[in-house]
């Protein structure tokens, strides 16, 4: 595990994955979510209020077995935005841990423009995704990743920024760990 922590290399492709992962996962809880309320509203419309052998109101039957289903997709809500600020923070850590050089700055400073830019269009698709009257009551719950989402690029910008940050003010200090000395006080 030390040696894992100790050769990490990578970093510049953390905020793509952020994106594809935070898209994949709020829009597949969403499906889920809509799946679940339309599956739950079906069944209540066509067997709903029957009466079926020894079973008096299979509404009750319903909501026992298919309203649990319905229920737990509903912590899909807060489990999504924690799954983010956690992305987030491991973004951050990873910065942390990487070892670079000063020269991949000027990368660095490329891919996470590009990134802001494809954030850009990731952005608007999701809002009308979620603005289709038929799938918003679905995605009105995703507080956290509906205003991460909306305001991608700007997070992409500020983690982009943040980790950079991170990444180079921390290999000024693991060079003065190296070379030793540093400063006035050598």
């Amino acid at each position: 595990m030390r040696s894992l922590i100790e050769n990490k290399k990578g970093g510049m492709s953390d905020l793509f994955l952020f994106m594809i992962i935070a898209v994949i996962l709020l829009f597949t809880s969403g499906v889920f979510i809509f799946i679940g309320n339309t599956t739950f509203d079906k069944l209540e419309e066509t067997i709903g209020g029957r009466e079926f052998g020894t079973v008096e109101n299979s509404s009750e039957v319903i909501q026992d077995s298919f309203g649990s289903v319905t229920e737990s997709y509903s912590a899909l809500n807060w489990i999504t935005t924690l799954l983010i600020i956690g992305m987030i923070m491991s973004i951050f850590i990873g910065s942390y841990l990487v070892t670079t050089k000063p020269v991949f700055f000027i990368p660095y400073s490329i891919i996470t423009i590009v990134a802001i830019i494809v954030a850009v269009g990731i952005s608007q698709s999701y809002d009308m995704v979620t603005g289709n009257e038929i799938l918003a009551g679905s995605f009105a719950g995703f507080t956290g990743g509906n205003y991460v989402m909306i305001y991608l690029p700007v997070w992409i910008a500020i983690i982009g920024i943040v980790g950079a940050v991170i990444m180079f003010v921390r290999m000024g200090s693991r060079e003065r760990e190296i070379y030793g000395g540093g400063g006035y006080y050598g």
